[in-house]
């Protein structure tokens, strides 16, 4: 699996869950698997940091999440406008939510579609665990 292509390098996600501290730092450049653990029932930020290796134009992230072959989320977000740099940017995403309850804790496949200049950059899959709120 990677997180590169020619035009972008995802180096990592930041997650904030609402209520804990600590934030959830996932490393995704060069990692063999990526896998996110948020809580049952939170709202959360996600940060993603990323290097842009080209000049990035109505720069676009789409995500599909699956369980057991069922879609049960969809999201979009416009990242922006970005120049080809050596320096690591980072969007911040709009506020998210996860469900709660026991049937809804597992683990879920996920899809990013990257999407820049007109056409797709870089399709990466992960894995979303929901997780018990300790």
């Amino acid at each position: 699996m990677s997180f590169t292509s020619p035009d972008v390098e995802i180096v990592k996600f930041v997650t904030k869950v609402e209520g804990i501290d600590e934030v959830i730092e996932t490393p995704v450049s060069g990692a063999d698997k990526v896998s996110v653990k948020i809580p049952e029932s939170s709202n959360y930020v996600m940060t993603i940091h990323f290097k842009a290796k080209t000049d990035l134009k109505d720069f676009r992230y789409k995500q599909v999440v699956k369980r057991k072959g069922i879609t049960v989320k969809n999201r979009e977000v416009e990242i922006g406008d970005y120049a080809a740099s050596d320096e690591v940017y980072s969007k911040e995403f709009p506020q998210d939510s996860t469900p709660g309850g026991f049937l809804i804790r597992g683990v879920y496949n996920a899809k990013s579609n990257y999407q820049a200049n007109g056409k797709d950059i870089l399709i990466v899959e992960w894995e979303l665990e929901i997780v018990s709120k300790a």
